[in-house]
């Protein structure tokens, strides 16, 4: 059974059984959330806005190693992990919009995964929060399927103005050096320099702010568009030049905001 909250602009579902995602964001009466159409693409990560935890993107071959132990992980892309382990479980509900889980092995910790949704007069705040009581690297991400196209207004426009990127080597994985931005399309880590606005000429604008300055942008399917905060790079555990300078971040809040246009 899925929870709904609503507002007189805004209405959002969530699902429980399936990562506690947002299933569906209605503003002003347009749904801004799709589902990504490529057969490439695991069903189990292709729709909505799921939470990524306790680590966001892929970890090479899924091998995590963590106080001289190696900790394999689930390999769900190739050889590598992905996203984490919240989005395929079911969770909690503790109170309105507000959901917990309680994540274990594989992962080299125990902790409790808490994922809040609250309702904005323009939008949706959404935070993802992980707590192991360590300070062992986690990351943790927000991950949106943006709509190309809504019931009405022109194709998506993306204004992202990204300042750095992380390199991708081959094997499409992190090399661990920032590099200057290329052309996209793109599946790729940024920092950006300012705040990602997305566009629906004629219909919509979405403004998103973060707690992070990592950003992933994955806009190569024709359908859909992501534009993900992470606390940490893709495969930042095996980079040191990726990681945080002090503590690795427990959390992120990711803030939705709409005018019609």
């Amino acid at each position: 059974m899925t929870d709904v909250l609503r507002n007189d602009r805004v209405r959002a579902v969530i699902d429980p059984t399936r990562g506690a995602r947002l299933t569906s964001l209605v503003i002003d009466g347009h749904e801004v959330l799709g589902r990504a159409s490529s057969p490439h693409i695991d069903p189990a990560i292709a729709d909505g806005c799921f939470p990524m935890v306790p680590w966001a993107g892929r970890v090479r071959d899924g091998r995590l190693e963590l106080y001289g132990a190696t900790y394999e992980l689930p390999q769900t892309d190739g050889t590598h992990a992905l996203h984490g382990l919240g989005h395929v479980a079911a969770w909690e509900r503790v109170a309105e919009g507000a959901y917990e889980l309680t994540i274990g092995e594989p992962w080299p910790t125990e902790g409790i995964a808490t994922l809040t949704y609250e309702l904005l007069d323009d939008g949706m705040r959404i935070e993802l929060s992980w707590d192991d009581d360590t300070e062992a690297p986690c990351s943790v991400g927000l991950h949106p399927w943006f709509r190309r196209r809504l019931d009405t207004g022109g194709d998506l426009v993306a204004s992202l103005r990204p300042e750095s990127m992380v390199e991708r080597g081959t094997d499409g994985l992190p090399t661990g050096r920032l590099v200057a931005p290329t052309p996209g399309p793109w599946d790729d880590c940024f920092q950006l320099a300012a705040t990602p606005v997305l566009t629906w000429p004629g219909a919509l604008q979405l403004t998103l702010e973060s707690s992070s300055a990592w950003w992933v942008v994955y806009d190569e399917p024709d359908d859909t568009v992501c534009v993900e905060p992470q606390t940490a790079p893709p495969d930042a555990f095996d980079h040191p030049a990726l990681q945080p300078e002090g503590p690795w971040p427990h959390g992120v809040w990711l803030e939705i905001t709409a005018r019609t246009i």
